[in-house]
């Protein structure tokens, strides 16, 4: 990773991107503000100037993230009526996003500390607002499909998985496809997104 040039006033938002392209490839045991200095090409002691320690800047990443998540999610159902229509625009948001920003994933899922809880009303910690946008817009999506309330969960964790899934796929380093990963969830929706709800146990 080169050193990344940042204008004056920005080095706070360089000091994040870095930080997360970091510990998306070196993990936490490779991430210090130190080794972030550093491929900011600045002092050791420039980054003490915005964060007062390591933790404090991860919590600044997760919330870099977590901001433009949902700003990308909320954007892509706004003004789209017909329920699921805006789990198709919702889930297409979901994937682009972090294909626009690969290391995006692996960090916010694996190493920010983030805690998603699936289950609506029984929540010890406060909705991650990402989830809280796509959990809405499943839940509209199944009150439109007639399914009953008791299947909201699993429904809900049978989409999450499959848009989830298509996002993981093109986040790794590993997988190589040349099509549009926006098109595998259209058409996944699409043909079996509807399909046999009412099966679930």
């Amino acid at each position: 990773m080169k050193p990344k040039p940042y204008h004056h006033g920005d080095l706070r938002n360089t000091l994040i991107e870095t930080g997360i392209e970091l510990i998306s490839k070196e993990g936490l045991g490779g991430f210090s503000l130190r080794k972030v200095a550093a491929k900011c090409g600045v002092s050791h002691a420039a980054p003490y100037s915005h964060f007062k320690d390591m933790q404090e800047l991860l919590a600044a990443m997760a919330d870099h993230v977590t901001e433009q998540f949902t700003a990308s999610l909320q954007a892509s159902i706004e003004g789209q009526s017909d329920p699921m229509s805006a789990m198709e625009k919702l889930g297409t948001a979901y994937i682009t996003f972090f294909e626009q920003h690969p290391a995006y994933l692996p960090f916010l899922f694996f190493q920010s500390g983030i805690i998603i809880q699936v289950d609506e009303g029984a929540e010890d910690v406060p909705p991650y607002p990402p989830f809280a946008v796509f959990r809405a817009t499943g839940y509209r999506l199944f009150r439109s499909l007639g399914l009953p309330p008791e299947l909201d969960d699993k429904m809900l964790m049978a989409y999450w998985s499959l848009v989830h899934g298509v996002a993981s796929l093109l986040s790794s380093s590993g997988i190589r496809y040349s099509g549009n990963w926006q098109k595998v969830w259209q058409i996944i929706l699409q043909s079996g997104g509807t399909a046999n709800e009412t099966d679930c146990p």
